[in-house]
């Protein structure tokens, strides 16, 4: 395990020396935009959550596109659509960042907002919204991880559903 730690910590460098790309963007509310992308574990949240979230805002004419990370080697359970993508294990290099391959097409997508529902801190998700295009990009702070967001919610969540709520306080 040490030198996973080790190689998981090369990852987090990288990270860190990746400068955010400059936006005059403000945060618009939930009113004006048109597209949002999330990103989750897929074990870590529940179904019920995201089937809330893309109903409730999917209700609101926002058009949602989620991905999703799966701790297996292989996505045979997982059926992606037009929507709905997902990456794993296979996806992933020994740094625990994702492969630009697997994520490109989601990571280059220009989101209203992507919302970036990692709990922990883990390069395999902090990196989509590091590499992502969109034009703003929000999440739990992490210390570690401060150019990934564009604005980062200093929470106290414990789940992913706590912290899509205190998400929704600053953007509706």
């Amino acid at each position: 395990m040490p030198l996973l730690k080790f190689l998981i910590n090369i990852g987090l460098k990288k990270l860190a020396k990746r400068k955010a790309t400059p936006k005059n963007e403000a945060v618009k509310g939930v009113n004006s935009i048109t597209a949002m992308g999330f990103v989750y574990h897929v074990d870590k949240t529940p179904f019920d959550t995201l089937k809330k979230m893309v109903h409730d805002y999917s209700k609101q004419g926002i058009k949602i596109y989620t991905l999703g990370f799966v701790e297996e080697k292989d996505l045979t359970d997982y059926e992606a659509d037009e929507l709905n993508h997902y990456y794993c294990l296979n996806d992933i290099n020994l740094l625990r960042l994702p492969k630009q391959a697997s994520i490109n097409h989601f990571v280059s997508q220009n989101f209203d907002y992507l919302i970036n529902l990692d709990m922990e801190g883990r390069n395999e998700l902090q990196a989509i919204s590091a590499y992502s295009a969109s034009k703003i990009r929000i999440g739990k702070q992490f210390e570690n991880y401060i150019n990934a967001h564009d604005l980062m919610i200093r929470s106290v969540a414990e789940t992913p559903t706590e912290l899509l709520r205190d998400i929704n306080r600053y953007i509706k």
